[in-house]
């Protein structure tokens, strides 16, 4: 995946919802960023490729436990913009 600047929650919640479109080979429309990540079926090493995929999106460390501290997409893109250095976050 191409580098894309990843400034807010918005952001972040679209690039993982295109993400998990493309891994699952689904319509992004199907993806709905408020359904708990457990319902599309993610496994282990999918989940934790995303969290390898965000942290170097996001130039930050993560920790593959976000996915159970944040289950969706939603709260999970809200946290993430909070770890941004305020430089970097765009409203």
């Amino acid at each position: 995946m191409t580098a894309v600047a990843l400034t807010n929650a918005h952001a972040i919640q679209s690039w993982c919802v295109d993400y998990v479109a493309r891994i699952l080979n689904m319509n992004k429309a199907d993806v709905d960023p408020n359904m708990e990540l457990e319902r599309f079926g993610l496994d282990s090493s999918t989940a934790v490729a995303l969290i390898m995929d965000l942290e170097t999106q996001l130039n930050i460390e993560l920790a593959p436990e976000l996915l159970f501290a944040y289950p969706t997409f939603a709260k999970l893109s809200q946290h993430l913009e909070t770890l941004l250095p305020l430089r970097t976050r765009v409203a």
